[in-house]
């Protein structure tokens, strides 16, 4: 098997959802490849450079799936809908999630790049439902820490009952996007 990036990006991403972050290293990744471990070398600058691009490919298809989960929907049920494809991106991908989360910390501009792709979605959903808000800011902010908070509190009982996980997102989405309402309509 001819070993490329790609396949060294997805097999250290699929290490992470199985068994965290913490065991993401060169070594393991080159034994899962079944190759020395300075041959990846040929494909990535080092182990931090290879987290980056795990966090910067999962971060591309958490994007792209909240997009496509906001088609055809507006207002309030699309917000929902990107913030439910939020939560199973996480349940479906762990470590990958985690990554994303160490590579907040961790990242370059490209980081910033990608994460920037997701505020505007939201900025744009925020936009759609024609609030009397001066800025959009707040409201992201308030929309961005419940989602990344309520999703990673929630991460073990999103795995035993997803769909219990699910509704309670959604509840709680109801709340925020109701005093949301109740401030600026």
């Amino acid at each position: 098997m001819r070993v490329t990036k790609a396949a060294v990006v997805q097999t250290a991403s699929d290490i992470a959802d199985r068994e965290g972050l913490g065991s993401i290293s060169l070594k393991t990744v080159a034994e899962a490849l079944n190759i020395r471990t300075p041959s990846l070398y040929n494909h990535i600058a080092g182990l931090e450079d290879l987290l980056r691009e795990v966090a910067h490919n999962g971060m591309r298809t958490m994007n792209e799936r909240m997009c496509r989960s906001a088609i055809g929907k507006s207002g309030d049920m699309a917000i929902k809908s990107v913030g439910v494809e939020y939560l199973n991106f996480m349940i479906e991908h762990p470590g990958v999630y985690e990554t994303i989360q160490w590579a907040t910390w961790h990242g370059n501009d490209e980081t910033a790049i990608i994460y920037g792709d997701y505020t505007t979605l939201l900025a744009t959903l925020i936009r759609s439902i024609n609030l009397k808000a001066p800025e959009v800011d707040e409201i992201l902010n308030l929309l961005t820490g419940m989602l990344h908070g309520y999703t990673t509190l929630q991460l073990r009982s999103a795995f035993n009952n997803p769909e219990e996980t699910r509704k309670g997102l959604c509840d709680a989405m109801d709340t925020v996007l109701l005093g949301v309402h109740q401030k600026y309509d």
